[in-house]
């Protein structure tokens, strides 16, 4: 199954998790 949400599982998911909280901490 395919979540919206990229997972750990993955390095590209981890990379793409990492993207967005950067996105959601930066002010």
């Amino acid at each position: 199954k395919k979540y919206p949400i990229a997972s750990n599982a993955t390095a590209q998911g981890r990379a793409e998790n990492r993207r967005v909280t950067v996105v959601i901490s930066t002010p």
